[in-house]
Parts: C-alpha cells; sequence; structure tokens
C-alpha cells in the first residue's frame, strides 16, 4: 500500500518535530502517523508547500505542484487531505484517480474555503467523537466515517520508560507550565494567578506561548512587561517539541484554561503522559482527550463550535490548582500513585504505532467499496 499525505500549508519534511521550532498538532500528527506506517512497510509521500523534493525516514517530500503528473497517480492506495485544502486541488485528484480520497479533519467543523464538505471525498476521519457528532449535518451519503485518535510524540514515551522514578525530576517548589498558542488560553493566565496568589505563593509557572501573541504592539507590550513584572513566572516563547518534553518532566501542573474549541489536544496528551496534573476547560473535545484524568473547570456553551472567547471563572480555575498544589504538598504519595495511573494509561492507549492498523484498516474497506 501506498499513502499520499496532501497539505496546502506547510513546507516540511517527516522529521519536521524535531527540529527546534514551534510546531502545530496536525503537522505532527502526519508526520508520526506516516512514520509509524513506514515502519510496517506501508509506503508514504507528502505532498506540501517544500520546494525541493527531499527524503527523511524514507518518506518522500514532494511540492503541491508533482500532483499534476498524472503518471504518479497509479502508485496510491488513497490520499488524505490533511487540516485544510484548496478544492481545486481535490477535484483535480479526483479526476486522475480512483482510489479513496479522505478529508482528515482537525479543524473543529467544516467552514468553506479551508475545509470544504466536498463530494469529491470518500470518506472522514475525524479525531475526537465530539467533532464527528457536531459535524453529522455536513456528512454526504456516500461517505464513510471514522474516529481515530490522535496520540503522542513517541519521545515523549521513551522519556517516559526511561527514567526511574518521575518525581526525582519534578522541580521544588512545584512548577506550573502553560503550553500552546496565546489564543488557546494564555490571556487567562494573568488573572488566573493573581487570585492564585491568595491560596498558595509557592510555585512557579514556565510559560510557553508567542512573544507577540496578537499583533498588537500595544496589547503584546502589555502582556510581556506583566511577565516580567511577576517574580514567579518564566515566559520561554514558542519551543520545539524535544525541548518542550524535556521541560515537561520537570513540572507537575499542566495549566491550560481553553477556550478554544478544541478538537484534540496533543500537548495536554503529552503532559498527562509525563505525569503533569492537568487543569482545564470542559470545552469541546478537552474532556474526550482528557480521559478522566483532568481537573476540568465548567464553562457556558462548551460545544459550541463556533465560539472562540468563552468566558473562564477565575476563581474557580485559580482554586482548583491551590487544591492540587495543596495535595501534592500534603499527600506526595497519593499524588504520584495518581500520576502512574495516568501516565500507564496514555502510554497503553495514545502511541502512534497503536494507529496503524485502525488506518489500513479502514483504507482496506474504502477500497473494496
Amino acid at each position: 500500500m501506498k499513502f499520499g499525505f496532501i497539505d496546502i500549508v506547510y513546507a516540511y519534511t517527516a522529521d519536521r518535530p524535531e527540529q527546534n521550532e514551534p510546531l502545530g498538532g496536525t503537522t505532527s500528527a502526519i508526520c508520526f502517523l506516516a512514520r509509524a506506517l513506514t515502519t510496517q512497510g506501508i509506503e508514504c509521500t507528502f505532498f506540501n508547500r517544500i520546494n525541493t523534493p527531499k527524503v527523511c525516514h524514507g518518506i518522500q517530500s514532494l511540492p503541491l505542484s508533482s500532483l499534476s503528473d498524472v503518471s504518479l497517480y497509479s502508485d496510491y492506495s488513497c490520499f488524505i487531505f490533511c487540516g485544510r485544502w484548496m478544492n481545486d486541488i481535490v477535484q483535480w485528484v479526483r479526476v486522475n484517480t480512483s482510489v479513496p480520497l479522505i478529508a482528515w479533519m482537525h479543524e473543529s467543523i467544516f467552514t468553506p474555503p479551508l475545509t470544504t464538505a466536498l463530494d469529491a471525498f470518500d470518506a472522514v476521519v475525524f479525531v475526537s467523537h465530539w467533532q464527528q457528532s457536531i459535524n453529522q449535518k455536513e456528512i454526504r451519503p456516500h461517505w464513510q466515517q471514522h474516529v481515530i485518535h490522535n496520540a503522542m510524540n513517541p519521545l515523549a514515551a521513551e522519556l517516559i520508560l526511561s527514567r526511574e522514578t518521575r518525581s526525582r525530576k519534578k522541580t521544588k517548589p512545584p512548577c506550573l507550565l502553560y503550553a500552546g498558542s496565546f489564543a488557546r488560553g494564555a490571556f487567562h493566565i494573568a488573572p488566573i494567578l493573581d487570585r492564585l496568589r491568595s491560596y498558595n505563593s509557592d510555585f512557579t509557572i514556565d510559560v510557553f506561548c508567542s512573544t507577540t501573541p496578537s499583533g498588537h504592539e500595544k496589547s503584546d507590550q502589555d502582556y510581556i512587561e506583566w511577565l516580567r513584572r511577576q517574580q514567579n513566572v518564566t515566559h520561554v516563547g514558542l519551543v520545539g517539541q524535544t525541548q518542550l518534553m524535556h521541560l515537561m518532566e520537570q513540572a507537575s501542573i499542566m495549566v491550560a484554561p481553553n477556550p478554544w474549541p478544541e478538537t484534540s489536544c496533543i500537548a495536554m496528551i503529552e503532559a498527562m503522559a509525563t505525569g503533569l496534573k492537568v487543569i482545564s476547560t470542559n470545552r469541546a473535545a478537552l474532556p474526550e482527550t482528557a480521559s478522566g484524568f483532568a481537573t476540568l473547570i465548567e464553562i457556558d456553551d462548551p460545544d459550541n463550535p463556533h465560539r472562540f472567547d468563552a468566558p473562564i471563572n477565575y476563581e474557580i480555575f485559580a482554586q482548583k490548582i491551590a487544591s492540587v498544589l495543596d495535595v501534592l504538598k500534603t499527600d506526595p504519595i497519593s499524588f504520584e500513585d495518581e500520576q502512574n495511573q495516568q501516565t500507564k494509561y496514555f502510554l497503553n492507549n495514545y502511541q502512534w504505532y497503536q494507529r496503524v492498523d485502525t488506518w489500513v484498516n479502514f483504507i482496506e474497506i474504502l477500497r473494496q467499496t
């Protein structure tokens, strides 16, 4: 079998997760799934915004313009359109092949022109049941659909399995961590910490988000100045996945006051696998991703896929962080027991190699239809 992954947004090769630059979840998923497929004998090709063909991890990256070569289509078992697509490219591929065309949805909903629900597709793969549920009105009668969850960076699993005990690497005072784009909740960090200090000030927090979050000079300057005034806050900025994996090992709590309609959250998966207690919201697919292990703050209208500014109850959020910090201090054995159960669950259920058979079987069913 041979899979073609079509991504109109970025230029990269299969080693993109190891580069020391920030990385979005969609690109991460494409690279790690293709690498897992390749190890099982499935040939994979990336078609993206790269200018010069390159090969990495046995996976060829070709420019999108290569799709104009009609001779290549006979080699492929399927084409997977990743995250976003251009309608004319989908139609061109459809004209030149009869193999299954799959929309691999990472956005919350089908919204033209970025994620148009096209009749040319044969199937759609969702990354969460929540995402599948809210998109049912757009499903075409001839589409087959499947939910296949994302998974963690294999490095996270390697780090977890190679260390003797988790607690030896955790810092004191406890380190909180925020990781993600600014819009995913960083602008809620300041008021939450202001309230948290009235309960507990014995903590530090590392904030991994953009240094120019909004693109508006005045508001960005105000945010950075606020960070610089805090004695226990380190604004690291955006970092590559490898560096983030190592830094996660030192933290104890992931603070994720997320108002975004998330379809999945790979950063949360990796944090929970690493043993961090996650405090987030019940927004969209976050409860599904957390699998019952996170503390989730209820917000209004949590399933609305169109809303990106849902308010957060800062007082309750701060109280929940304080409660976890208290358990960490007064009952560290119980805290570590919960960490071990959480880590075991995510190691057993969120590995990319575990997704290979699911994808291959789904493609085989499509090809027989």
